[in-house]
């Protein structure tokens, strides 16, 4: 691990399960501590290189669970934990930002979540002084050629994000489209073409529209139950 990486949240009372089959978009089914139970899935991708038999994951309690008592939250992968989970890959991108962890985002503060803008929503919407902006976060967690990748699957409520951003801008705001890469050694990120190739164009779109298009790296460490902040600023290949 770096000795440059940031510590950005803990998760409490993580245990290491074994995945065995992934039942719908949200709902895996596990063994974990010698029984089977279902966890929940924060995540609608496809996710083929970590939901698979035998993988072994890491999970959580559910503070108040209703049905679940388990979330799956990363997967073991190259020493470290692919996070796989979107909320806490959002919520620590936020704590990087509350604590300055990102140059490029020196003096924002999150003013909205879920922002609506040209009739869908943004993740969220910052202010610097006098200034606003908006920004969307997406998870790269498959591999490609040595790199974070995304999308895995198509997506039509991207491509509509995408489009309203690119409005955003033409109309003179501001915006960031950020890929948190949340697997372990990866050199950048790059778009999966082959998977959406109409959404990858809106990204190159987006780019020469003069919308930010960043990555930032983060894994789980298991050892300390961490998610840490690799790299605030990973190359981008478009």
């Amino acid at each position: 691990m770096s000795c440059l990486s940031r510590r950005l949240i803990t998760v409490p009372a993580a245990t290491e399960c074994r995945i065995l089959e992934r039942l719908n978009k949200f709902v895996v089914r596990i063994e974990i501590s010698g029984s089977k139970e279902l966890a929940f899935l924060q995540n609608t991708g496809r996710l083929r290189e970590y939901v698979k038999r035998d993988k072994i994951g890491f999970c959580a309690p559910i503070e108040k669970p209703k049905k679940l008592r388990y979330r799956l939250f990363a997967v073991k992968d190259h020493g470290g934990g692919a996070l796989i989970d979107t909320l806490l890959q959002a919520r620590a991108f936020e704590r990087a930002i509350e604590r300055n962890f990102i140059p490029w985002l020196s003096g924002y503060e999150i003013l909205r979540r879920e922002a609506r803008i040209g009739g869908t929503r943004i993740d969220y919407l910052l202010r610097r002084k006098h200034e606003e902006a908006v920004l969307e976060v997406k998870s790269a967690v498959s591999r490609l050629d040595g790199y974070a990748s995304y999308p895995d699957c198509p997506s039509v409520r991207a491509r509509k994000q995408l489009k309203a951003i690119l409005e955003w801008v033409k109309m003179g705001g501001k915006a960031f489209l950020v890929f948190v890469a949340s697997i372990p050694n990866v050199r950048g990120f790059r778009p999966n073409h082959e998977v959406d190739p109409g959404l990858c164009d809106l990204i190159r779109e987006c780019w020469r529209a003069g919308v930010e298009v960043r990555g930032v790296a983060m894994i789980y460490d298991p050892k300390s139950s961490t998610i840490l902040l690799l790299d605030p600023s990973i190359p981008i290949k478009l």
